[in-house]
């Protein structure tokens, strides 16, 4: 590629103009091993003071750049830890945020997916399971209406509303399940909205006539309660905890195979009790409990923090200083995919966002601009190995 076409694509990728033919155009020169060291040096100059990038995604820019061009300039070679990023990242327009741009806007034709293993993002989806037994299945173009008693459940495309007639006396319990690779929103008899994530589920009643709303929930779930004076709002998790609220926003991540169930609280009160703990959240506290020890930990997080807990309903991955585990955890999820490690785990830390509905393609080749040997296999398998 010229000289001055370079330029024009690296300043363009730089001040976030470039369109997608310009960023494929730009990624494809970089893995063919450009640019050369004259106009590395000019760009280095023009952009050393304008970026913030942190040292730890900084560090796997570097060795990229170190690895994709065959004559790395010793001046970058020799910079400080803290101040040689800002050289990788204008050398080769690969700013992590940049590439998530890239990422997010670029997709992919159906004749280059169909030449490589590939895996779409997760959709609306869930299986419905009522009171008798009856399994109803539920997806992104449903829409129809199932009575029970007095009850009306209506589907309209990825969300479950309850409607139920005044006076009713009659009980059952239905439960919402998603797949991995499925998520789905349901508003309860009381009006209260639930996002269900991923791999997880909620049973509840078809309508609330006791003392309290109790549902009970494992995996991820983002609940938005609807205020009901004299009938608190009751969550059941797993490890004998439960969140009690009153009516308020909040998040409950209680997956099996992750260290720790956590409540974050957005907008409101929430008590979250275990045993004889019983710990009060105010908006931006999250409350942490390992399942296999007893008591609840209450940490106060920033607003990127409590964003980061509920990135996922609003369809995005948040892997802000998330681990190569925690990363994958994530998005096995969501594909449904079989994550295989052959040697140990790599040690790399992340950070940014992607989109949800995002390829499998994309987020690996994310993953392998930090380093990552991760490549895609037939039958849904995300195969990790070590360098």
């Amino acid at each position: 590629m010229q000289g001055a076409r370079w330029k024009y694509l690296l300043n363009r990728f730089y001040d976030q103009t470039a369109s997608p033919e310009e960023r494929v155009a730009l990624m494809a020169a970089l893995r063919e091993g450009e640019p050369d060291e004259a106009i590395l040096d000019e760009l280095i100059e023009k952009h050393r003071t304008d970026v913030t990038l942190p040292g730890t995604e900084a560090d796997a820019l570097y060795h990229h750049i170190l690895t994709q061009l065959p004559a790395a300039q010793p001046e970058i070679r020799q910079l400080p830890a803290r101040k040689w990023w800002w050289a990788a990242a204008a050398a080769a327009g690969l700013l992590l945020l940049g590439s998530i741009v890239y990422f997010m806007s670029h997709r992919q034709s159906p004749l280059e997916l169909a030449a490589k293993a590939d895996v779409l993002p997760g959709t609306n989806k869930a299986m419905l399971t009522l009171a008798d037994g009856t399994q109803v299945a539920l997806d992104s173009s449903g829409r129809q209406v199932i009575q029970q008693g007095n009850t009306a459940v209506s589907q309209q495309a990825g969300e479950l509303r309850y409607d139920v007639k005044a006076g009713s006396s009659e009980v059952g319990y239905n439960v919402l399940t998603t797949p991995r690779g499925g998520q789905f929103r349901l508003v309860l008899p009381d009006n209260s909205a639930v996002w269900l994530n991923a791999a997880s589920s909620i049973r509840y009643p078809t309508a609330f006539t006791g003392k309290e709303r109790l549902v009970t929930v494992t995996g991820e779930a983002y609940f938005e309660v609807a205020a009901v004076p004299g009938q608190p709002f009751r969550v059941s998790l797993p490890a004998g905890i439960s969140v009690e609220v009153l009516g308020t926003h909040f998040n409950v991540n209680a997956y099996t195979e992750e260290n720790s169930i956590r409540t974050t609280l957005t907008s409101g009160k929430v008590r979250v009790v275990r045993g004889s703990d019983k710990v009060l959240l105010q908006p931006g506290q999250q409350a942490q409990a390992d399942p296999r020890a007893t008591g609840v930990i209450v940490k106060s997080l920033t607003s990127a923090g409590v964003s980061q807990a509920i990135a996922w309903k609003n369809g995005i991955f948040d892997f802000e200083q998330m681990d190569l585990e925690q990363v994958l955890q994530q998005v096995a999820r969501w594909y449904d995919v079989e994550v295989v490690y052959k040697g140990p785990v790599p040690h790399r830390l992340f950070g940014g966002q992607l989109s949800r509905n995002l390829h499998l393609s994309d987020i690996v080749e994310v993953m392998r601009m930090m380093k990552v040997n991760v490549h895609i296999e037939e039958g849904k398998r995300l195969v990790v190995r070590s360098f």
